[in-house]
């Protein structure tokens, strides 16, 4: 009797492998493709930036209705005007001597025990106060692209930067009151 000899493979082969291993390689870069997430790290920084003006301008427009000095006074605390602050160089303080000039420590309806700052706190993106003793500005600079569009659509006078406050056309790269 013979005996028939049976090859048993057991595995892959190499190219079975690169197949599989090109195929992965593929899908993981689609999914990095599409879900993007420096661009969800600069929408979530965004949304800190938005939030954080929203919570200054409701801060400083309750701290002049609450004043019983003059404009001046309230916006530019203890200075002369105009007075600019920038996140970047200022202190934290919200007792009217951090970047922000106005003594937000002292109402009663608000609640400011510091002032923001951006999380890059860089040249660019930072925080920017101005006042000129009758309206506030303050600015930052949005980096996503999906924000990107408010920076022209907030009734500012600079297109690449986003804008808050009573007088939205103080600071500016020419001719306002707070250059930058």
């Amino acid at each position: 009797m013979k005996k028939s000899a049976q090859v048993l493979t057991k595995g892959f082969t190499l190219v079975e492998l690169l197949v599989v291993i090109a195929i992965i390689a593929i899908l993981a870069a689609v999914v990095v493709l599409i879900i993007n997430p420096l661009e969800l790290t600069r929408r979530g920084r965004d949304a800190a930036r938005l939030s954080d003006l929203a919570n200054l301008q409701q801060a400083i427009n309750v701290a002049v209705q609450e004043a019983t000095g003059s404009a001046a006074t309230i916006l530019c605390e203890g200075g002369t005007v105009p007075c600019p602050g920038s996140s970047n160089t200022g202190t934290r303080n919200s007792d009217g001597t951090g970047w922000v000039k106005v003594n937000l420590s002292a109402q009663k309806s608000v609640s400011v025990p510091t002032l923001p700052v951006d999380q890059l706190n860089t040249v660019v993106n930072h925080y920017t106060y101005c006042s000129d003793g009758s309206g506030w500005e303050i600015n930052t600079a949005l980096e996503s692209q999906k924000e990107s569009g408010k920076a022209g659509a907030d009734g500012g006078n600079e297109d690449t930067l986003y804008e808050v406050g009573s007088d939205l056309t103080l600071i500016a790269a020419s001719g306002g009151s707070c250059t930058y």
